[in-house]
């Protein structure tokens, strides 16, 4: 049997995210959009598939050559439409009617992304033709069908009414020799005889079923995942419910990052205190994390209660507690900090001078009361031996205005001025500034989950630690950063207010169609 997924069209609805990748090539989960779809062909009874490009299309071919190599269950090849721009999928399906009109086929469009089981109910229905259907779901957006008294598809289209949609297509269909080779008689005779280049290839089929010569049957996959990415809000959707995480609350802890996350300045995200309230009333220890040394625990603690999510000061962990530790280890008390007075003050708490004039270390931190003479102190003590400690790499601050500069460009400021690199860095994304609540606890990395906005720092230390991470985009990433990145989180949601809703979490209803879960 063979296979074709068409995989030409532009995805402007993805727009800026389609400008860098293909829409068959964004990566939902763990792979790309093709790949899932490429790996559930894999693992059906269909021998061939052929994939038809367009946009982008050197992009989409490399994605599948890198799915296909070395693989003996599948052969997958690709051919270029090199008139997409002017053309629908009608066009791209006419491309490859020397391969398989006359032949049973299944047809998948190249941006849904569906769990192999979809398929598999779809191959193995025992149908002449099947149009792979969620009779759950009602979507304006996609295609829906009718039938007739016996039960066959007689319609598809999207402006089907709900009162007489039968079910939601999910563009994935199974065709028999036969129904193929009408199928193509009518593609050739629209764009051969009536030239209609930009065309839905449902409507050729749609005229096939009007004709009524051809048994078409809707084969159920309620229950099975499928979401169809049009759009941003699709995306999410589709991050959601192929993301291994299902529920935070199944987690023993969850470490939230601050700035950009809980909150920006002093504006609580939307849903964050519900989200910290009904972790913490699940039995999770929630515990907050800021490379941001600019203030103390008690400072944040504060801060976070005053906003409507009560803290302690043991439920923060700062990029100072790792500066704080490391000049302990080294019993060393003679330091200069480039930081705020609130920082200065946790280090002479914990006996350390953080204005010594002769300095074994210089510490720089996010210093929103910086002065130049700071700066000298620091660049004079540096040249002079001492140690150059950078209490996090952070380079801009996300807030409520917008990015600003952080201990990243600080510390830049003064390598460019001594000619040196810090000796250490601490704060995310170092494992160790979870290692001391993880050991204290008893914690595994499967037992916790970081959720933050920034993917060097954030995600990086999930990888680090081994965990399940959670980017949010209510900072400093964005989706095309996510994309683009060499890491993937294992899940991207909008804001933490995601997590408001314990039926995308905990419950498998309504997890069928991207439509369902625009919400998320």
């Amino acid at each position: 049997m063979h296979g074709v997924i068409l995989a030409a069209g532009v995805g402007s609805r993805l727009k800026p995210l389609s400008l860098e990748r293909h829409k068959c090539c964004v990566t939902v989960g763990d792979d790309p959009i093709i790949v899932h779809q490429l790996r559930a062909f894999a693992a059906s009874d269909v021998e061939q598939v052929h994939v038809l490009t367009g946009y982008l299309a050197d992009q989409v071919a490399a994605t599948c050559r890198e799915f296909a190599d070395g693989r003996d269950d599948l052969d997958v090849s690709t051919r270029e439409c090199e008139v997409f721009a002017n053309t629908n999928n009608m066009y791209s399906l006419y491309e490859i009617r020397d391969a398989v009109a006359g032949e049973q086929f299944v047809l998948a469009n190249a941006d849904v992304v569906f769990e192999p089981r979809a398929l598999d109910r779809l191959v193995d229905a025992n149908v002449d033709s099947g149009i792979a259907c969620d009779t759950a779901t009602y979507s304006e957006e996609a295609m829906k069908v009718t039938v007739d008294d016996d039960g066959h598809v007689d319609h598809i289209s999207k402006d089907v009414p709900e009162s007489r949609a039968a079910a939601t297509s999910i563009d994935l269909y199974r065709f028999s020799a036969s129904f193929s080779e009408a199928l193509f008689d009518e593609v050739a005779r629209r764009i051969e005889v009536q030239e209609e280049y930009d065309c839905w290839t449902e409507v050729a089929i749609d005229s096939v079923l009007a004709a009524g010569r051809h048994d078409v049957e809707p084969v159920d996959v309620d229950g099975a995942n499928w979401v169809e990415v049009d759009d941003h809000d699709d995306l999410l959707a589709a991050d959601w419910t192929f993301s291994s995480i299902e529920d935070l609350r199944s987690k023993d802890a969850v470490f939230f990052d601050l700035d950009g996350t809980i909150y920006l300045d002093d504006e609580l995200v939307d849903g964050a205190a519900d989200v910290v309230n009904a972790l913490r009333a699940g039995g999770t220890d929630v515990y907050f994390l800021s490379n941001n040394s600019s203030g103390w625990k008690t400072d944040y603690a504060e801060k976070l209660s005053r906003l409507g999510v009560p803290a302690t000061p043991d439920q923060v962990v700062l990029s100072t507690d790792g500066v704080i530790d490391y000049l302990e280890a080294r019993n060393i008390e003679d330091a200069y900090a480039v930081g705020t007075a609130a920082m200065r003050n946790a280090l002479s708490e914990a006996g350390v001078d953080p204005t010594a004039s002769d300095p074994e270390a210089v510490v720089v931190a996010f210093d929103t009361e910086l002065t130049y003479e700071k700066v000298r102190e620091a660049t004079l003590a540096i040249r002079d031996g001492a140690e150059f400690l950078l209490a996090h790499p952070d380079r801009v601050c996300p807030t409520a205005d917008g990015l600003v500069p952080d201990c990243g460009s600080i510390g830049a400021l003064v390598s460019a001025a001594t000619d040196r690199e810090p000796s250490r860095v601490f704060g995310k994304p170092n494992a160790e500034m979870l290692a001391p609540v993880m050991d204290e606890q008893d914690l595994s990395p499967e037992d916790v989950a970081v959720v933050g906005d920034r993917l060097d720092t954030d995600v990086r230390m999930a990888a680090n630690v081994g965990c399940e991470s959670v980017c949010v985009l209510t900072g400093d990433a964005s989706r095309v950063d996510v994309e683009t990145h060499e890491l993937t989180p294992t899940l991207v949601v909008d804001s933490v207010a995601a997590f408001e809703y314990p039926d995308l979490t905990s419950s498998e209803e309504g997890s069928a169609s991207g439509t369902v879960q625009e919400s998320s």
